[in-house]
Order: C-alpha cells, then sequence, then structure tokens
C-alpha cells in the first residue's frame, strides 16, 4: 500500500455524539476543535485504525510469501549439498570410510551432519528436507514452482509429499502435482491434506489393501517428555487396535470409577483412570514380565533422607521431585536404585584398566549422560554404544572414564569414518570440527 490515506467523510447518517457539557465532540462553539486535537488541513493524508489493520496484514502476507520462498531455498540448497557429497565422498571420509561399501551413504550422512550442525537440525533432518526437495523437483515440478514462488507453506508441501509415499504410478502422480498445485492457495493446510488425499484415492490404482499393510508396518511407540515429571507415550497402530483399546480402557475405568463416590477418597476421574490402567497395563504391573524393566533413578542420598537439595535424575526422562524418588527406592522392583556418595556425591568404584569397559563404567556414563553426544541426536543412552572417543588403535585412546562416551551406531561410524574431528575437553565436553570448518562444543555433562 502507498501509505497515503484520505480522511473518511462523515456519512449522512452519522451523528455527532455530545460530550457532558453538551458540546460536540467535532467543534467547540466559535468552530474550533476539541482541545488536544490537532487541526488538520483539508485534504491532508491521514491513516485511520482499519488502513492500519489492512497494511499490517499485507505485510503479514508478504513476510509469509518470503518465508515460503525462504524455505523452498533451503530445501534446494540441502538437496544439491547431498548431491555434490555424493560426487565427492573423499571431501567427508577418511580412507577407511572410503573403502566401505556404503561409501556414498556415509558421504551423504557426513554432510548431514555437518549442515545439521549449522542448521540446529539433526542429521536425518537435514537428509529429511533434502529427500523432500529432490521429490518435489523430480515428481512434483507444478507444486514446487509455487512453492519457490511463495504461494505454498512447507506444511501444505509436506501434506503433499506424504501421500507420494509408495505411490509409483508416475502417471496418476502427474495428474495429482496439476490440481494440487493449483488449490494449494486457496486452501489452509488442514483442508488440503484432506482434499489432497480425497484425489489420491481418486487416481490410485493399488488395493486398499497393499496401501494399509504398507503402513501397519511403520507402526511404533514413542515417548515425549512433558513438563513437571510427567510425559506423553505415543502409539501408532491399525484403527481396530486402537479401537479396541479404547473400548476397554473406558469399560474398565466405567468399572473402577463405580468403586467411588465423587469427593470421597481415593476418587479419580475417568481421564486419571484411563492414564493409570494404561501404564499399569503396558509396565506390566502384577505380572511377571514388569521386573525386567529395570530404569535407573540417580538419587543424592541426603536427598532421599530429606536432608538435602540435590536434583532426582530418573535415566531417559530428567529431574523428577524426591517424594517420587522415594516411592521408588522403596516400593518399586523394577528399578535399579543407584546412590551417590552423600558428602562428595562421587561414583562408588570403577574399574579403568581393561580395552572393554566394564559394566560398572557402562553404568556410570549410561548415568552421567542423558542421551548420545552427537549434538543433532537424541537418542537415549540405553539405546548408544560406549565408545572411545580417541579410539583405541588409530589413538591410542585409554579405557578411561573421561575418554568413555555414548554414541548412536550411526554417530560412532561417522567419528569412526569420516573426517570430521572430535576431541574432548577437560570439563566432559566434547569439541567437534567439521571438514568445512565449523567447530562445535556439546554441552556438559549433568554431573
Amino acid at each position: 500500500m502507498s501509505g497515503e490515506y484520505r480522511m473518511p467523510s462523515t456519512s449522512p447518517h452519522e451523528k455527532s455524539e455530545s460530550t457532558e457539557s453538551g458540546t460536540s465532540d467535532s467543534l467547540l462553539p466559535g468552530g474550533s476543535p476539541p482541545r488536544g486535537v490537532p487541526q488538520v488541513p483539508p485534504g491532508t493524508a491521514v491513516a485511520t485504525g482499519m488502513d492500519l489493520i489492512v497494511d499490517r496484514l499485507d505485510e503479514a502476507a508478504i513476510a509469509e510469501a518470503d518465508a515460503n520462498r525462504a524455505h523452498a531455498r533451503s530445501w534446494t540448497a540441502l538437496a544439491e549439498v547431498m548431491r555434490l557429497a555424493r560426487a565427492n565422498p573423499h571431501l567427508y571420509l577418511r580412507p577407511a570410510g572410503l573403502a566401505q561399501p556404503d561409501m556414498l551413504e556415509l558421504a551423504e550422512d557426513a554432510a548431514a551432519f555437518d549442515a545439521g550442525l549449522r542448521l540446529h537440525l539433526s542429521a536425518r533432518q537435514v537428509r529429511s528436507r533434502a529427500h523432500q526437495a529432490q521429490a518435489l523437483e523430480d515428481r512434483l515440478p507444478l507444486l514446487r514452482a509455487v512453492f519457490a514462488a511463495g504461494g505454498a507453506s512447507v506444511a501444505h508441501v509436506t501434506a503433499a509429499l506424504e501421500l507420494l509415499v509408495g505411490w509409483d504410478d508416475d502417471a496418476a502422480v502427474h495428474d495429482f502435482d496439476a490440481e494440487v498445485a493449483k488449490s494449494v492457495g486457496t486452501l489452509i493446510p488442514a483442508q488440503f491434506r484432506a482434499r489432497s488425499r480425497r484425489l489420491k484415492e481418486k487416481l490410485l490404482a493399488e488395493p486398499s489393501e497393499i496401501r494399509h499393510a504398507r503402513a501397519f508396518a511403520e507402526r511404533r511407540v514413542a515417548m515425549e517428555p512433558a513438563e513437571d515429571g510427567m510425559a506423553w507415550i505415543s502409539v501408532l497402530v491399525s484403527a481396530p487396535d486402537a479401537v479396541r483399546i479404547i473400548a476397554r480402557l473406558n469399560a474398565t475405568a466405567r468399572a473402577e470409577q463405580k468403586k467411588t463416590k465423587h469427593g470421597e477418597p481415593g476418587w479419580r476421574s475417568r481421564d486419571q483412570l484411563r492414564s493409570d490402567l494404561a501404564a499399569a497395563w503396558l509396565a506390566g504391573d502384577g505380572t511377571p514380565t514388569a521386573a525386567i524393566v529395570r530404569p535407573v533413578v540417580l538419587v543424592p542420598l541426603l536427598t532421599l533422607l530429606g536432608q538435602g537439595s540435590e536434583p532426582v535424575e530418573l535415566r531417559g526422562y530428567g529431574t523428577i521431585d524426591p517424594g517420587t524418588a522415594q516411592d521408588l527406592f522403596s516400593r518399586a522392583p523394577s528399578f535399579r536404585r543407584v546412590g551417590t556418595d552423600p558428602f562428595t556425591g562421587e561414583k562408588l568404584v570403577y574399574d579403568r584398566t581393561r580395552y572393554r569397559p566394564t559394566q560398572a563404567q557402562r553404568d556410570w556414563i549410561a548415568m552421567r549422560f542423558e542421551e548420545c553426544i552427537d549434538p543433532t541426536c537424541s537418542r537415549p543412552v540405553d539405546d548408544t554404544d560406549v565408545d572411545h572417543l580417541e579410539e583405541w588403535v588409530r589413538d591410542q585412546g585409554a579405557t578411561n572414564d573421561d575418554n568413555l562416551f555414548p554414541l548412536c551406531e550411526t554417530s560412532n561410524r561417522r567419528k569412526n569414518l569420516s573426517t570430521h574431528d572430535y576431541r574432548r575437553e577437560d570439563d566432559g565436553r566434547v569439541t567437534i570440527t567439521t571438514p568445512t570448518g565449523l567447530t562445535v562444543t556439546t554441552e556438559a555433562p549433568p554431573f
């Protein structure tokens, strides 16, 4: 917009409201304006409230389009980085890495790790964006053009790309691309996703049974920490299984709720009952398999005795309150109980004199770190390997607690086979230098 506005004229039906003194809001006796209102010469450009709102809306729309174009450029750049890494694996890999049968995958992973450190993304996220950019270029060129022009958001484009998974009918995908490119600029992401899904159903030649079998193979369980000692458990299952689970939870919760009246001690809401039942069933409470699960709780003994304020750590989650920890120590046999010295806080007796880490050293690493030390990885420590940061053979590294760190399988191979340089610091942090010259230092371990 130009930024110049004309003061609107008063319509015939508008009337001046009187003040408490009986004078008009627009003019005082004698034709002078009210006190505090500046005099504006006729024809002077002024901004009204609605004009300013429209201006801000235009500004937001322009910014949104700019953001969409920036995302498109970022995706395209990452796809090019992956192509260059595969074309020049020697830039990212040591000789041992170049000798691996999956040399190109290793080079791409090392480049994704490098990019992830710069963009504060995981290597998997970098590769995912690069793959999405390549898929747009190869299979949805019309939608890609709209994206590059700022007319489609990441949410829109991602919704369309997700529908391409396992869809190998190029002719149908071509028709799909033409239709979604037309509608993407007029629908919010949820509407676009629903319409695109219906469009795919019309174009699909593949039976729904085959598609469900492919989706069923992706079933999984995930945990996401929440605030105040809570966490979410997500389970991706087939729709019939989900209905059965919810039906059983509802029926059991109704029966349990009838045992107490509202307001009586021990009464729980239906949501609380469903949550408690799901936790008990999944944890195996009261079954022979319940004791197999052995989370680690690290509790300073003075805190446990109520005489200290050191935080209590539940490995794989984070800080929990002392009351919960005390209950776990006293009543939960499935929890492994590990204490620290009440005066110095030092861990108890760990051997450091052999090539393979002892169980005590593994326990120490598991308690000291919450996850893989790769800054772009969030894999929990229970799903990592205890690795020599300075390699036993190549670097003559020792099997000491200050040289043992948790690394997931992918990060471990990257450290050993790529030209990324890992150096441990005296305070327990790790400094990583990439082949492109970026240096990143990890956070210090919690203790």
